[in-house]
C-alpha cells in the first residue's frame, strides 16, 4: 500500500477519533448533578479509566495518525510547493506533539490528583485546575496551530489544483474559525459566545474535512503526478 493510501486511512481515522470523543464525552458520560468544580473532579476521578481510555483515542491515536497524514501530504504536495510544504510539515508535527503532550499530562495527572484528593480535596482541586490550564493551552484551548496547518494545505491545494476545490473551500472556513480562537484570550472578548461557535466549528468542521481529505487521498492516482 502506498504512503498516499496510508495517509487517506489516517485522515479518516482522525475523523473517527473526533466522533469517538464527541460520543464519549458528550453522550455516554453522564455528569448530570456534578455541577460544581468539586463534584465534577470527584466524578472524573471515579471514572478515570473511562477518561484515560478516551484520551488514548482522542489524544494519542489522533497524534500518531496526524504524523502519518502530515508526512503523506508533504510527499504529495512538495513537488508543487517545496518550501511552503516543508514549513507546513513542521507545523503539522508541532501540532501532533502538542496534542500528544497534553494527553500525556492529563493521563499521568489523574493518579496524582486522586492521591491528593484522598488527603486534601481542596488542594487536589487546585492542582487539577493548574493542570487543566496546561492541558487546555497545549491541547485545544487555542486552535491556532492546527488551523494554520489546515490553511496551508488548503492554499497549496487550491493554487495547484490538488484534490477538489470544494474540499479546500471547506478547509478555508474551518481554518479561519480555528485562527479566530486566538482572540478569545483578549480581556474585552473573554466569555463572548462567538468563540464557542468558532471552536465548535473548527472541531466539528474538521470531521468533514478529514473525511473528505481521506477519500480524496484514497482515490488519488499516484502515477498521475510526480
Amino acid at each position: 500500500m502506498t504512503l498516499q493510501k496510508w495517509g487517506g486511512i489516517a485522515a479518516i481515522i482522525e475523523a473517527c477519533t473526533y466522533l469517538f470523543g464527541f460520543v464519549l464525552f458528550f453522550g455516554l458520560i453522564d455528569a448530570t448533578g456534578y455541577d460544581t468544580p468539586e463534584r465534577y473532579l470527584s466524578f472524573v476521578l471515579e471514572n478515570r479509566d473511562v477518561f484515560i481510555s478516551g484520551y488514548f483515542v482522542i489524544g494519542i491515536l489522533f497524534s500518531f495518525m496526524l504524523v502519518v497524514l502530515v508526512h503523506a501530504l508533504h510527499q504529495r504536495m512538495k513537488n508543487v510547493a517545496p518550501e511552503l510544504m516543508a514549513c507546513t510539515a513542521v507545523v503539522g508535527y508541532i501540532w501532533a506533539a502538542f496534542v500528544l503532550a497534553s494527553s500525556f499530562i492529563f493521563i499521568t495527572s489523574l493518579s496524582a490528583v486522586a492521591k491528593f484528593h484522598e488527603l486534601d480535596p481542596v488542594q487536589a482541586l487546585t492542582i487539577d485546575r493548574t493542570i487543566g490550564i496546561v492541558v487546555d493551552a497545549l491541547g485545544g484551548g487555542i486552535e491556532l496551530i492546527g488551523a494554520i496547518w489546515v490553511l496551508a494545505i488548503t492554499y497549496v491545494g487550491l493554487k495547484h489544483n490538488v484534490y477538489s476545490r470544494l474540499l479546500h473551500y471547506w478547509g478555508a472556513l474551518v481554518s479561519v474559525a480555528g485562527v479566530l480562537t486566538l482572540f478569545s484570550t483578549l480581556s474585552f472578548l473573554s466569555g463572548n459566545p462567538f468563540f464557542d461557535i468558532t471552536t465548535a466549528l473548527f472541531g466539528l468542521g474538521q470531521i468533514l474535512w478529514f473525511i473528505g481529505l481521506g477519500v480524496a487521498m484514497l482515490r488519488d492516482n499516484p502515477t498521475s503526478h510526480p
